[in-house]
């Protein structure tokens, strides 16, 4: 600190030679000797005010410090952008791929704000690099033709791994050349779907299974995995990708998935409901509104379900009386995918239990008249409408 021995104003090293400047004062002697006129007072009053202002940014820079605390990594933020997953999101960040407010992020842990959308990805090609939107990277059709394939899974397949223990084969082992359909309509579908096949640009088999019997052992799709899943026991639309933002997008919550389900009344718990602790069900309830509203709870969740979108009867069984008799057929349509949750929500809610569950919607691919056990690609029609802009301008479904 400088003293002006005569007066009580202490004046921080930084101004020295800033006031000597200013005011064209060669040395200190100088200064000195204007301690107490008032163009010194005036000097050093400034100084001080300019001194509070900038603890204050001090103060207000360690708030922002505070503030980061909330930030997120990047790579989370864009799988929640439905960019990429995680694990994609810090390759791309390695390979400086990453756009942040239009400059090149080089740091992996890299730190936003939980509400930052001016990210994007750089797609490099042989010749030249160019920035992508969401759109253009997804909807890009040639790079992405033949990605995504649907599959009317049959009952006894398990959607993911093997089942060694129980030996039920895995709904990946039915994408083979032999399961592949073709619609006989004439909108042009067969043409693009046969050209998708037989060009050998974007579907590729192999043997990846060996079992003993070599006969039983087709080859099928490499590098396919299911975006979600069915029960064991039920069947209907199961999308299988090899691209795993794509996959990301199917499986978000903001997508409808469609069920047709049969059901009767409970007639007693099984032991896995007994071990929950639920020693009764409810009786057989008609009324399905009860779904369509919030805080309903499965038992021993403590995470209440997500209203359904819809929940109608499709056909309603009648005894000899005339009166509904606890069976019939049900259409729900939900947005989340908890494990086993119509199977539950039936049971635990509605006192109904589930005969035959079908999944025929995924947004907005249908089934149609695929046959169980057959496979197809989608294609850019449909993958163009089930992919659509979400205000932030990502790709949401």
């Amino acid at each position: 600190m400088m003293h002006c021995h005569k007066c009580s104003y202490f004046l921080p090293k930084q101004y020295k030679k800033l006031i000597l400047a200013q005011h064209g004062l060669s040395n200190y002697l100088q200064l000195d000797l204007l301690e107490h006129s008032s163009r010194l007072r005036s000097i050093i009053s400034q100084a001080s005010k300019t001194t509070a202002a900038n603890n204050t940014t001090s103060s207000t820079d360690h708030q922002f410090d505070e503030d980061q605390s909330s930030f997120i990594r990047l790579s989370r933020r864009m799988s929640q952008l439905n960019l990429c997953s995680r694990r994609e999101a810090d390759s791309l960040i390695s390979q400086s791929s990453v756009l942040l407010n239009g400059l090149v992020v080089e740091r992996l842990g890299t730190k936003v704000n939980p509400t930052e959308i001016n990210i994007q990805i750089i797609h490099r090609d042989r010749e030249k690099n160019h920035i992508l939107s969401n759109s253009d990277e997804v909807l890009n059709w040639n790079k992405i033709r033949g990605d995504i394939v649907i599959l009317n899974k049959p009952k006894d397949y398990v959607s993911g791994q093997p089942d060694p223990k129980h030996g039920h084969p895995p709904a990946v082992r039915l994408l083979t050349r032999n399961n592949i359909y073709f619609p006989t309509d004439d909108n042009g579908m067969y043409e693009e779907l046969k050209y998708t096949l037989t060009s050998g640009k974007y579907l590729n088999f192999a043997r990846r299974f060996h079992d003993n019997d070599e006969s039983n052992n087709p080859s099928t799709l490499l590098n396919y995995a299911p975006a979600g899943r069915l029960d064991l026991d039920s069947t209907g639309l199961l999308v299988f990708t090899k691209n795993g933002l794509i996959a990301k997008r199917i499986l978000s919550q903001s997508i409808d998935k469609e069920y047709i389900v049969q059901v009767e009344p409970v007639h007693n718990i099984t032991r896995q409901e007994r071990r929950m602790g639920i020693e009764r069900l409810p009786l057989p309830r008609w009324d399905l509104n009860i779904l369509l509203r919030k805080g309903r709870r499965l038992w021993d969740d403590h995470k209440p379900m997500k209203p359904l979108v819809e929940a109608k009867w499709i056909e309603e069984g009648k005894g000899k009386d005339g009166e509904w008799n606890g069976c019939g057929t049900i259409k729900f349509i939900l947005r989340e995918g908890k494990k086993r949750q119509i199977r539950r929500m039936c049971r635990e809610i509605l006192g109904l239990n589930v005969l035959d569950l079908k999944r025929v919607r995924v947004g907005s691919v249908s089934m149609g008249d695929l046959p169980e056990g057959s496979w197809r690609c989608l294609t850019e029609k449909e993958v163009k409408a089930l992919f659509q802009l979400s205000p932030n301008g990502s790709l949401a479904l």
